[in-house]
């Protein structure tokens, strides 16, 4: 598991291996839903620009 931490601006960072995990490159967004309980679901949804 992996903790994001929220900056000021509302901005996190992913930490590397996270990201080489998900197969998310630089300029690529990722989507996240919230879900009917309130919490996120990232799923397989990336987003390619």
């Amino acid at each position: 598991m992996s903790t994001l931490t929220v900056t000021a601006k509302g901005q996190v960072t992913l930490r590397r291996d996270v990201l080489r995990h998900l197969g998310v490159h630089p300029g690529e967004k990722i989507t996240v839903d919230k879900l009917p309980d309130g919490t996120p679901d990232s799923g397989s949804d990336i987003d390619m620009p």
